[in-house]
């Protein structure tokens, strides 16, 4: 493989378009690959610092850069005062100084150009990774709005802010249909960066998910009138929250559901026909309790001394309710009563 100018401001403003990168940083990635090809081809400098020069023209320099240092320990990246000074007059101890290596035919060999290619494709890896990182690392705990690309297997593959990102099987909202080109939002719950890669956490099952898109509607939420208290959560079928006012004149039920339910129909347009209820705090154990199982009409409440389990009585026609389908309301009320509720 030849290294003449032409060809490698050519490859150089192809990598520029392709990735759309920093030209500098393109720069610094073509030396980079060049080192890695020359070290393979000359492995007597394996273990020196060596440096590349790109000029404008593409053409390439190659000098080994060694310390000048009193007494050599390290004659791959030392070299005596006494010697240096036989190049340069007036190199001082401490400094570097450059020796011109270029081969008198700049061409690496086959395999000096596989190392070279692979040192600037990880290069190119690296730098992808970081502006990845870069991109989402001040967005945890926020809903990123995301277009279906595909399905692939158990995953679905989406686009963020022309990223691409797996929403895994377990962020998936169960028994729903994901079609290519829909738009969606999913809750990022963290970023995770290793050395290898980097994670987006996202999903669309969790509570907090549900509290982000009322975030969005809900201007009380923001500003802090209405507080989420709780929230108990399964995902496709059914969701309870636990809402409170800091102005005791303001229903907070009533604000989330909003004029004539609009903020509610919103909600609920973005959950593929899971259903949510709103329930007002209530520090009376009993009273927040038949609250929780509405739309069930609840006779009694009788909570065990330890606070740990509680017996509902209800009319017989009214246990499906309490129940609810797959035993979502009993489930969900039980959850944020924090105890067992038993129906009698």
């Amino acid at each position: 493989m030849k290294l003449d100018g032409k060809s490698i401001q050519a490859a150089m403003i192809q990598l520029v378009e392709d990735y759309k990168f920093d030209p500098y940083q393109i720069l610094e990635i073509s030396k980079l690959g060049i080192k890695s090809g020359f070290k393979k081809d000359y492995p007597e400098y394996k273990k020196s610092d060596v440096v590349v020069d790109i000029k404008d023209d593409g053409s390439v320099k190659i000098y080994k850069a060694t310390e000048v240092v009193e007494v050599v320990e390290d004659e791959d990246t030392q070299i005596a005062l006494k010697e240096a000074q036989k190049v340069r007059k007036d190199v001082q101890v401490g400094e570097k100084l450059l020796e011109d290596i270029t081969p008198e035919r700049m061409e690496l060999s086959r395999i000096a150009a596989q190392s070279a290619a692979q040192t600037i494709k990880q290069s190119l890896k690296n730098i992808e990774r970081e502006k990845f990182y870069e991109k989402f690392q001040d967005k945890e705990g926020e809903l990123l709005k995301a277009k279906v690309i595909r399905v692939h297997g158990d995953s679905v593959i989406l686009e963020i802010d022309q990223t691409t990102v797996v929403l895994p099987p377990e962020g998936q909202i169960p028994n729903r249909t994901y079609e290519p080109g829909e738009e969606i939002f999913v809750f990022l719950k963290r970023i995770t960066k290793d050395a290898g890669s980097i994670v987006l956490d996202i999903s669309q099952t969790n509570g907090d998910f549900i509290v982000a898109i009322l975030e969005k509607i809900v201007p009380e939420l923001a500003d802090g009138t209405i507080s989420v208290e709780k929230i108990a959560r399964m995902a496709g079928r059914k969701t309870k929250v636990i809402v409170s006012s800091s102005n005791e004149k303001i229903d907070p039920v009533g604000v989330m559901v909003g004029h004539k339910g609009d903020r509610i129909n919103t909600v609920l347009s973005l959950l593929d026909g899971e259903k949510i209820d709103f329930i007002e705090q209530d520090n009376n154990t009993v009273e927040l309790i038949k609250k929780l199982l509405k739309p069930a009409n609840v006779l009694s409440v009788e909570v065990n001394p330890d606070g740990k389990k509680a017996f509902i009585k209800v009319e017989e026609d009214q246990k499906p309710l309490a129940i609810g389908k797959g035993a979502s309301n009993i489930r969900l009320a039980s959850q944020l009563a924090g105890m067992n509720l038993e129906i009698i």
